[in-house]
């Protein structure tokens, strides 16, 4: 295990503990940029973007993320082709021909919204419901079309990042957006391509590819509750080489007494292209925050890393190969007074993929994944299991026609702990014009349980969970269909999906003792409902009327049931809606008006009672506006949260933040 006060990564935020050292490294990083940008602007050439006639031009990544996909020509010219995304196939694809319903997220994009965080990102998506354990620093959880929590799974720089013991929850509440480029949201059943932990959807994102002249950023912001943050980027590269690396710091106080947030991030990524068929690359993601729970009064110390190493080559013009090895551990700390708890995750990863192009109509992508699982908890003893997961794959993609695709696959998993699982998944997409596109998809998901679901753990002062020998594995089988339509010139764009979920043997937590004031000591056990079910309607549109004006809404409506008691599932609003005005003002000021609003819900008790109590519905508004001053690149920019004061509970019992204003400033070079 790692000792955290040992480990030199842990160690590093603690040595810059003042305002003016953080502030200090900060500007610091950012001067070694410019002077690296200046001295190298005029002479670097952007990687598997540009390259000068005759020499060969690197790789770009299958699972590389990136807004838009790029050719070369001989003459220097690049040559710019259409948005792509990775996550639905593994592998780029035209998003026309796409059947899973899938959204792109841009980060400059999300960045003109004043966006800071990944959870706030996700929850303004249709079928996206993202629900916080309390304000800033707490755990996130995404119920995607109604899933259960560990039911989404993370895909991080092209692995996966979680599984029901090492679950995302408290790395998606600190995860800030340096440091990604964009992210992809894929909704449904994706276990045929991800295995375990993806059967309500998948998030991916990856670590920024550098190309160009070195290029970054420098931004501060402070407000509301003591609120400060800052960060710094850089990226560039050469023909053969590209780079990029972030880093970011936040504090927080938060509103309540002894609530306090602090969190360091920090991303690279490095790739070398040898040859023109060669790439050769790695990638690590760091987070570290330490939170003062509002409820329970614990000091939470969270560590988060993940590291991966890969190599891949294009053989000929039809075959694409890549081996990607990845380590990733998690740390979770939680200390009251003289009592400790503490979990340890350690996951290695290795993942082989093959991309073959059999003909112009056909396309298959096939792998092998292999998974070593380590979970310790030590309190006043060691408790230590180990699991090993091997998977293979195959799926394809057919187009017989121009308007019409085809997709479908099937993966083996064979867990040591919870056995072997089949799924399957199928896909259809029709463009009968330009503007319309139909789509169809049916895809069956498994979930493997946690050791700890099945074996337990000892108990603490905090908490205890008793052991069950009778758990099974989650089942699932879901489809949807939809229609996606561009109107006036593509001024308008609006797209409707209906969707189901059958879910079997669903894993939920039952209480043995209730968590009541002072001391919030929590038993129970997993076990698996016999069916459970959610069906709903995702409205998304989108319009700009004139060239300077965004409109965007998206709706949601969820339909979460346990099937075999008769009732709903806890969190999961029936009712949730986000929209956003975005008026680009002059040619330097833009301005927004945003609003996010969740209505008929219930959560699961009440502290001392087993009875669901229903929460009340709220609206959040947020203002933002930012003003560009060139040619120094400085843009200005303020941001109301919350701008009506609005009193609501994400989960009963953790209040959300109240009126928040907020100024930073950022420098682009």
């Amino acid at each position: 295990m790692i000792d955290k006060k040992h480990h030199w990564l842990a160690r590093l935020p603690g040595q810059l503990s003042s305002t003016f050292a953080n502030a200090a490294v900060l500007a610091l990083i950012a001067a070694v940029a410019a002077t690296a940008a200046s001295d190298a602007r005029a002479q670097a050439v952007p990687l598997s973007v540009a390259v000068q006639k005759n020499t060969p031009a690197p790789v770009p990544a299958e699972t590389a993320s990136a807004g838009t996909a790029a050719t070369v020509r001989a003459d220097d010219e690049t040559v710019q082709l259409g948005r792509y995304v990775v996550s639905a196939s593994r592998t780029a694809q035209d998003p026309r021909y796409t059947p899973s319903s899938v959204t792109l997220l841009d980060a400059s994009d999300l960045a003109v919204g004043q966006i800071t965080d990944l959870h706030t990102a996700l929850a303004q998506q249709p079928g996206v419901i993202i629900v916080n354990n309390g304000p800033a620093g707490s755990r996130s959880s995404i119920l995607m079309r109604g899933a259960q929590s560990h039911q989404t799974l993370l895909v991080v720089d092209g692995v996966r990042m979680n599984d029901k013991a090492a679950d995302y929850g408290n790395y998606l509440g600190v995860a800030d957006l340096s440091g990604i480029d964009r992210i992809e949201i894929l909704r449904g059943p994706q276990s045929t391509l991800y295995g375990s932990s993806a059967m309500g959807g998948v998030v991916a994102f990856n670590t920024p590819r550098g190309s160009g002249a070195p290029h970054g950023s420098l931004s501060a912001e402070a407000g509301a509750f003591h609120t400060w943050q800052a960060s710094a980027s850089i990226a560039g590269g050469t023909r053969f080489i590209g780079y990029s690396a972030s880093v970011n710091r936040l504090e927080t106080e938060n509103d309540a007494m002894n609530n306090e947030y602090k969190h360091w991030g920090y991303t690279t990524r490095l790739e070398y292209a040898p040859a023109e068929n060669i790439l050769l690359g790695g990638t690590f993601r760091g987070d570290n925050g330490e939170y003062q729970e509002i409820v329970g009064g614990s000091n939470i110390d969270i560590d988060n890393y993940l590291g991966t190493l890969y190599a891949q080559a294009r053989i000929g013009s039809a075959f694409t190969s890549r081996i990607t090895g990845a380590l990733h551990e998690r740390h979770y700390v939680s200390a009251k007074n003289a009592a400790r708890s503490e979990w340890y995750n350690k996951r290695k990863i290795a993942d082989w993929q093959n991309t073959w192009q059999a003909m112009p109509e056909l396309e298959v992508v096939a792998g092998l994944n292999y998974e070593e699982t380590g979970y310790y908890k030590n309190d006043s003893g060691r408790l230590h299991y180990d699991d090993d997961a091997f998977a293979a794959y195959v799926s394809m993609t057919y187009r017989p026609l121009e308007q019409l695709a085809f997709t479908g696959g099937v993966r083996y998993d064979d867990f040591d702990s919870a056995g072997d699982a089949t799924t399957g998944r199928i896909g259809a997409t029709w463009l009968p014009t330009k503007t319309t596109k139909i789509k169809a998809t049916y895809g069956t998901g498994f979930g493997a349980p946690a050791l700890d679901d099945t074996y337990g753990t000892p108990a603490t002062m905090f908490y205890a969970q008793i052991p069950n020998p009778d758990i099974k594995p989650e089942k699932s089988k879901g489809w949807d269909v939809g229609i996606e339509q561009d109107f006036l010139g593509k001024r308008l764009t609006a797209g409707v999906t209906y969707f189901e979920n059958r879910f079997t043997d669903l894993l939920v937590w039952k209480d043995t003792v209730i968590p009541v004031p002072p001391t919030y000591y929590m038993e129970g056990y997993m076990d698996n409902i016999e069916k459970a079910s959610t069906s709903g309607v995702e409205i998304a549109v989108v319009a700009r009327p004139i060239e300077t004006l965004q409109i965007r809404i998206n709706y949601t409506y969820l339909n979460a049931n346990n099937d075999t008691q008769g009732t709903r599932l806890a969190r999961r609003p029936r009712h949730t809606t986000d929209g956003e005005i975005r008026w680009q003002a002059m040619r330097d000021l833009t301005v927004g008006l945003g609003a996010h609003g969740v209505a008929d819900r219930i959560d699961s008790y009440v502290y001392g009672t087993q009875i669901p109590v229903t929460i009340e519905d709220y609206t959040r508004v947020r203002v933002f506006a930012s003003y560009t001053l060139r040619p120094a690149n400085l843009t200005f920019k303020v941001r109301l949260e919350n701008a009506l004061n609005e009193k609501h509970e994400e989960i009963k019992g953790y209040p959300a933040l109240p009126f928040g204003a907020y100024a930073g400033i950022e420098w682009r070079f």
